[in-house]
């Protein structure tokens, strides 16, 4: 049996581009295309940072965004921690939601990392040293 041409399928290209070169064109009536008014640029208002936006709370409290997710009440900002901290903070987590007896709020790593900064910043007056050990250590007392 004979193998069939792809350009049998397909046609000639080069018959067929010869063809509508030659083609006269049709003309067809122009409809015009009615074009709509521009509408009027709307007053755009700066858009607040994310910490103007919140409102302010005790500081133990966290910020209300108006009854949208919790973890979105939160700024963003990113960490660099030890395997063994994200291993520790991951398994206190989990210990902490196990335990718990009234229901409430999910305990997250991020949960225990702001309790932890929340620490920090409320002995920032002791703080002293030149490197992490040092920073810790005047902390940790």
């Amino acid at each position: 049996m004979a193998r069939t041409k792809l350009t049998q399928l397909l046609g000639d290209p080069k018959r067929e581009a010869a063809q509508a070169i030659v083609r006269e064109p049709v003309m067809t009536e122009s409809v015009p295309v009615p074009v709509p008014a521009p509408a009027p640029a709307p007053e755009i208002a700066p858009a607040p940072s994310s910490r103007a936006a919140v409102k302010q709370k005790e500081p133990n409290e966290a910020p209300d965004v108006g009854g949208g997710a919790h973890y979105l009440s939160f700024v963003r900002k990113e960490t660099r921690l030890r395997g063994d901290q994200m291993d520790a903070l991951a398994a206190k987590a989990r210990q902490i939601n196990r335990n718990k007896t009234d229901g409430g709020e999910r305990i997250t790593d991020n949960t225990l990392i702001r309790i932890a900064v929340d620490l920090l910043l409320a002995r920032a007056d002791n703080l002293a040293g030149s490197t992490e050990d040092q920073l810790r250590n005047s902390v940790s007392s």
